[in-house]
């Protein structure tokens, strides 16, 4: 059964995201791809493994492999969120609300999983909290795009 639900954990967080991804964006812009998702990557990691680390959130269906259940995210929809992201300040110029917006897509996401209990919570976290936990990585993102538009690597 974990097998299973880790192939579609694979499936619908993993390969379906970075396909759309690919077909989409890569035509559009593809720097945004090779200058974004692997920083976002790092940040989610890092962000996971402390979530991990304080027994605020675990992720099925592997709890006692920690990382390795949140793989598909880390290398998967995080990143591909994280080109849109940035694809969607460029295009509308309204960075803030393009960062509340991709923050409440994102805990809508992490609410059905939890909904699902394939994301449970520990030591207080709730909602609410996960909501802020992804507004601080994106808003760190927006500012690293900002910091590559300030040092001439993007225009």
């Amino acid at each position: 059964m974990k097998g299973k639900i880790m192939i579609l954990h694979l499936l619908l967080i993993f390969l379906i995201p970075w396909i759309i991804c690919i077909m989409h964006l890569y035509k559009k812009d593809k720097m945004l791809l090779f200058l974004f998702s692997p920083f976002f990557s790092v940040v989610t990691y890092t962000i996971n493994t402390l979530g991990f680390y304080f027994g605020f959130w675990e992720v099925l269906p592997f709890p006692n492999q920690k990382n390795l259940a949140s793989l598909p995210f880390d290398l998967g929809i995080y990143p591909v969120f994280a080109c849109y992201l940035i694809f969607f300040i460029k295009k509308i110029n309204k960075p803030y609300f393009v960062l509340f917006l991709m923050t409440l897509l994102t805990t809508f996401l992490e609410m059905v999983f939890v909904y699902f209990e394939r994301v449970t919570y520990g030591n207080g976290w709730n909602i609410y909290l996960t909501f802020f936990s992804y507004l601080l990585p994106y808003s760190f993102l927006y500012w690293y795009y900002r910091f590559l538009i300030k040092i001439n690597v993007i225009k």
